[in-house]
This record gives C-alpha cells, sequence and structure tokens, in this order.
C-alpha cells in the first residue's frame, strides 16, 4: 500500500533548540569480539568506521570470565587476579575508539562478594528471591502427575523500563537445566502487552530452546495469590488457574523429572500448599512447610564453568552483600589503576604489571541494578568507587545510575539529590535504558503500530525525569546509553525464531524516532544498543550479522545519524502534514543547509509532498539499502517516497 499524504509545512526560522545530542552506540562483551572469534576483524573495522564519541564499553555478568578480573576471594596470601582472556578485548576495543571520549563499564561486581539468598520459609509460604532453578529431593522417575500450589508472584522484576511480577513452576525436571517451566507473568511478552500470561519454556542444557506467551483472560497481579495446577500425562502438559484451564501444549522433550520453582534474578514469588499426585490419586509429595525445607533440593550457587564463551545468567545472583563497601570499591580501584596506571598493588602487596596508560575519560558505575540495590546502597556503592577510583585516574568522570527500568523515579530522586551523597563525590552524568520489544506473534506489518507507542510512553518518562535532574542537579548530564529494540521470539534462546530481514529496518526506525524526540528534550547522548549479540545473546539487537560481522540497518541507521544529525544543529519543528501514526518528521537547518528527518513508523510505504526539494537529494537506510551502503538519490520534483520503515534525511537544494 502507498498512501500519499498532504503537504508538510516548515517554517524554518521556528527552532526548538540546538541539538546538543551524541549519537553513539554500546559494545557489549561476548565471544563473538574476541580474537579468536571469525568475524572479530569485521566488528572491530566496522566500529571504527563509526567514528562515533562516548561509545559504552559494557563487560557484563552472563560471561565471568570475560568480565571479572578477580574470580575468586583473596585467601591464604594467594589471589586469582587474571586480566588474559580480558585485555585482548579492551585493547582492540581502545584502538578501534582512539581519538574519541569512551565510556567503560566493568558493571559487574564479583560473585564472591555475594551471600546468595536461599529459598526461606516466610509465614507458612516459601519465599523465592531470585537464583538458579530448586527442585524436590525426590521425582527424578515421576512421568505422568500434576503438581498443584498457590502461588503468589511479587512486582519485583525489572525488565528494561518495566517491572513485572512473575512466578515460575517447573516439572519433569531431570537437573536443574533440563525439563519445563511454567510462568505466571505479567511481564510484557507482547505489544501492546497483556495484563496477564502463562509462558512455557523448554530448559536444555541450562539454556531456552523454546518460550512461548499465551495471554490470560485475565490479570496476573503482584502480591494476589492464584491456584496453578499443572498436569503433565505423556506428551500433553496442561495448566489450570484458579480452576479454569488456559493452557495446553503438546511436548515429548522430557518425559520424567521432579517439580520445582524458579524465579530469575530480581524476581520473587511465595509458593505453599504443595502437591504432587499421581494419576490414580497417590500423593507422591505434599508440602505446607511446617517443617522447613527438608523435601527440597535447595538451589546452590553454581560452579564456575571453564568455558570462557558459555553464556551463565546465573552469575549475578545473591542480594546481600557480605563484603564492606570498601572492598567493593577497592576492586574497581585495582580495575582502572591496572588500566591506567600500569598495575596495581593487591591484598597482599603484591605489584601485577600491566604496561598499560590508557586515558580513561568516563566510568560507568554498575548496571541495571544486579542485585536488586535499592537506591540508598546504590549511592553507597557509587560513592565508594568514585572515591577509590579518583585516588589512581583523577580525571576520570562518571556516569551514575544506568537503570533498566526508567519508570523508577525514586532512584533519580535520590542519586541526584547532593544531601545523599558524601562530601566531594561529583555527580558528571546519569544514564537510564529503553527497549521497545515486538512478541513472537508480531510480524513486520505490526512491530510499527504495536510499539511506537510503547517509544511514545518512554519519551514521556523522560520528560518526567528531566524535571528531577532539573529541579535537583542541573549540572549533570544524561546518556541514554542502551537505546534497542527486543523480538522475544529471539532473545534468550539457544534456538531463537528466524528474524525477518525488515526488522532491523523497523528497529532503526525506532532508534531514529526515540533520538530525535530525546534531541529536542536536549538529552546529552543516546547509543544504540548494541554492537554484536548472537543466538542465545539476544540476536535481536545485534547491529552487524553474527555471521560475518558486516552491518545490518540498524548500524547504517547510527551511521545516517551520525553523518546528518550532529550536536550543534538546530531543529525546527514540522508545523503540518505529519500523520503522527505513520511517519514522524523533524527539520533540521545547519548553516544555510536545510535537511528533513523522516522516519516511517509502518511497513507500508508513504508518498510525502515536500515543497522545494525539487533539485535536492535523499540519503536512506531502508529495506532496499538494508545492511548495505546508505543510498542517496536524486530529487527530480516535490515529493518523496519513504518506504517501510526507512530512515531518511531529505536535505534541500542550496538555498
Amino acid at each position: 500500500m502507498n498512501t500519499t499524504t498532504q503537504p508538510l509545512s516548515v517554517n524554518w526560522n521556528n527552532v526548538a533548540r540546538v541539538s546538543k545530542t551524541t549519537p553513539t552506540l554500546q559494545v557489549v562483551v561476548n565471544p563473538l569480539i574476541r580474537p579468536e572469534s571469525p568475524i572479530h576483524d569485521n566488528v572491530f573495522a566496522e566500529l571504527s568506521a563509526l567514528q562515533a564519541d562516548f561509545v559504552r564499553f559494557a563487560p557484563w555478568f552472563p560471561y565471568p570470565r570475560l568480565g571479572v578480573a578477580e574470580l575468586e576471594a583473596p585467601s591464604g596470601g594467594t589471589t586469582s587476579w587474571d586480566f588474559s582472556l580480558i585485555d585482548p578485548m579492551v585493547e582492540d576495543f581502545e584502538k578501534a575508539t582512539r581519538g574519541h571520549a569512551t565510556i567503560l563499564n566493568f558493571s559487574t561486581i564479583p560473585q564472591w562478594m555475594w551471600e546468595p539468598r536461599p529459598w526461606i520459609v516466610s509465614d507458612g509460604r516459601l519465599l523465592v528471591a531470585g537464583g538458579p532453578n530448586g527442585l524436590s529431593n525426590a521425582g527424578s522417575s515421576w512421568t505422568d502427575y500434576t503438581f498443584t500450589a498457590d502461588v503468589t508472584p511479587l512486582r519485583t522484576g525489572v525488565h528494561g523500563s518495566s517491572t513485572s511480577a512473575q512466578a515460575g513452576l517447573l516439572v519433569r525436571m531431570g537437573d536443574t537445566f533440563d525439563g519445563y517451566g511454567f510462568l505466571l507473568s505479567n511481564y510484557p511478552y507482547s505489544s501492546p502487552a497483556a495484563s496477564g500470561y502463562i509462558v512455557f519454556v523448554n530448559f536444555s542444557a541450562g539454556g531456552v530452546t523454546a518460550l512461548n506467551a499465551a495471554e490470560l483472560p485475565f490479570a496476573v497481579t503482584g502480591a494476589t495469590t492464584y491456584h496453578v495446577e499443572i498436569t503433565v500425562s505423556g506428551a500433553t502438559l496442561t495448566v489450570s488457574v484458579n480452576g479454569a484451564t488456559v493452557y495446553t501444549i503438546n511436548d515429548s522433550t522430557w518425559a520424567e523429572g521432579k517439580v520445582g520453582f524458579r524465579e530469575a534474578n530480581p524476581e520473587s514469588a511465595y509458593f505453599a500448599n504443595v502437591k504432587v499426585t499421581a494419576p490414580d490419586g497417590t500423593v507422591l509429595l505434599s508440602d505446607d512447610f511446617s517443617d522447613g525445607l527438608s523435601r527440597w533440593n535447595l538451589p546452590q550457587r553454581g560452579a564456575l564453568t571453564s568455558d570462557p564463551d558459555a553464556i551463565d545468567f546465573s552469575y549475578s545472583g545473591g542480594r546481600t552483600l557480605q563484603v564492606p563497601v570498601e572492598m567493593v570499591a577497592d576492586y574497581y580501584r585495582r580495575v582502572v589503576s591496572w588500566y591506567t596506571a600500569g598495575g596495581f598493588v593487591d591484598e597482599y602487596g603484591k605489584f601485577h604489571e600491566s604496561q598499560h596508560h590508557y586515558d580513561l575519560p568516563y566510568w560507568g558505575v554498575l548496571n541495571e541494578m544486579e542485585h536488586g540495590l535499592s537506591p540508598q546502597l546504590y549511592t553507597q556503592l557509587y560513592d565508594a568507587i568514585v572515591t577509590a577510583i579518583r585516588e589512581v585516574s583523577p580525571q576520570t568522570k562518571f556516569v551514575g545510575l544506568a537503570l533498566g527500568n526508567a519508570a523508577q523515579l525514586d532512584y533519580f530522586r535520590y542519586f541526584l539529590d547532593r544531601a545523599n551523597h558524601a562530601p566531594g563525590v561529583p555527580l558528571d552524568m546519569i544514564s537510564y535504558h529503553y527497549y521497545a520489544r515486538a512478541s513472537g506473534a508480531d510480524t513486520v506489518d505490526t512491530y510499527g503500530p504495536n510499539t511506537f507507542r510503547g517509544a511514545d510512553s518512554f519519551i514521556a518518562t523522560v520528560a518526567e525525569i528531566e524535571s528531577v535532574r532539573e529541579q535537583l542537579a542541573p549540572q549533570v548530564r544524561t546518556t541514554i546509553d542502551e537505546l534497542g529494540t527486543i523480538l522475544t521470539s529471539a532473545a534468550t534462546q539457544l534456538n531463537p525464531a528466524p528474524i525477518p530481514d525488515g526488522y532491523w529496518n523497523y528497529s532503526g526506525a525506532i532508534y531514529a524516532y526515540v533520538f530525535a524526540n530525546l534531541a529536542l528534550q536536549g538529552i546529552d547522548v543516546i547509543g544504540e544498543s548494541q554492537l554484536v549479540g548472537y543466538p542465545g545473546q539476544y540476536p535481536c539487537v545485534s547491529m552487524v550479522d553474527w555471521n560475518t560481522g558486516l552491518p545490518n540497518a540498524r548500524y547504517r541507521v547510527l551511521q545516517l545519524m551520525l553523518e546528518e544529525m550532529r550536536p550543534g544543529c538546530k531543529l525546527v519543528p514540522v508545523a503540518r502534514g505529519v500523520v503522527p501514526g505513520q511517519f514522524y518528521a523533524l527539520g533540521i537547518r545547519g548553516g544555510n543547509d536545510l535537511k528533513i528527518l523522516l522516519v516511517n513508523k509502518t511497513n507500508s510505504d508513504v508518498t510525502i509532498q515536500l515543497a522545494g526539494i525539487t533539485g535536492g537529494k535523499a540519503r536512506a537506510v531502508d529495506q532496499t539499502s538494508a545492511g548495505g551502503p546508505i543510498r542517496t538519490d536524486p530529487l527530480r520534483d516535490d515529493t518523496y517516497t519513504l518506504g517501510g520503515y526507512a530512515v531518511a534525511f531529505v536535505v534541500l537544494p542550496e538555498q
């Protein structure tokens, strides 16, 4: 379908703001950026080609050997400091971004500094708060049975810009890594989000091989109790909630195994009145937790895998910091000293030499409140870490918060209040994240209509945050250092659903649209997430093909924004002609140059009338150019056809 719009009207004298917003990206540490990776050279060549400022380098918890330099606690005069796997990636990153300010964000505190919060009995119920799967002691040979429990999910989950309540029950688990799970949830698995879901999960070797979210005819509400019944009979698995059947699936992967519970950090839920019954009515397990947890094999912190490339989403377990805050700060002081001061002295007085003397413009302090940090504890850690790092790198500036849920305004109010910080601790920059989420049920045609409204909600949230920042700390700058899209059918599954080609253009359109609207609010830095993802580790957020390391349309959109919308340009809202549900337009003035940013929010072509563009040109990323070079087209009349999910700058002829 091709739609022709009313003529656009731009009053070029109506400048809303001089942009100070820098387009950039984040580079997440994973095996595909290691020197051994077959796409390593292409990935770093493409990173270097962008010549972007404020690129964020983010080692994070699913790869502990690639992001944590001290994996074991010091003991008996011996330490475990080891940068041998980390250094090559840092060195390649520094080389590719030389001459540009960067943000290093070693976000993961070593796990040995945390006390795993075990399952506990509270008021006659089992409270599960994060951690690995836990299973019944008995049941390894159980085949057909019914598993029932009273389930109370708590709204402690944090996912992107939303909070959620989610409770997981497990059946036919051969061990903690293999079997079936069913989640009672209000996490937004689809767009627009439903108020409740049953989610089927097939676990294999610690990963997820299948995930299917079915909408419920009722809402799932945090702190509300539901009676859940799961029956496994042959290949048929059936779930009932409060007496009504809500889900049935046929799957023959697992024939026998135990029952259990699953809550991923920082999710939590209560479970009570647990029973497992055989088809003949024999009670195989009954537990009201009156005698503790004797019938259960409690989840334990798993042994660290020797494979540095293995994905381990359990590494961030633990809710209670079991070492002084100062010890966490000392860890980061030593990491920074390794990279800026040629080495460091360890806990037993031994000097470890690195010969690194990098400049460190910015350091990001932690990420997305791993371990469920409160505003108070996060701020305490921030102050201690910043103070320690300044001892060895006094010129470094700092990025705080890195919130996954931007709607948590209490974090901004507390952190930005100078009264809550130690004297002399700088507040330089804050950060937070946003991902538009499309479900597996969406198609290329529905991605945009179902998710741009959520992007508008995030843009409104940013205005609220800006109000808090202006009131409490107007000198503090802001980076949205993770902006992207997530396709729930291609997230952490080891064998994700195929990603349609048009998805990459849709994702680029989301970035361009949010970028333009946040530039109008004066946000300083907006980073696309992320350079490389791959199956098992969010392939849907990748900016390059994980098989070749070459760009997709998301990369090309960032390249286009870098070339056409640098800080210093003047932003001019379009007065008339925009169809809000169909496309977005923003005038850009740079000296005597006039151009219009156009973003198609749908998968249909739209022909746009723009008086005075004849003789100009259009630079576009669309589904024809895809991940190839940005296309430049001459404009021979006063119309321009914007392809589905295309991002284009229409450049007017010289005035």
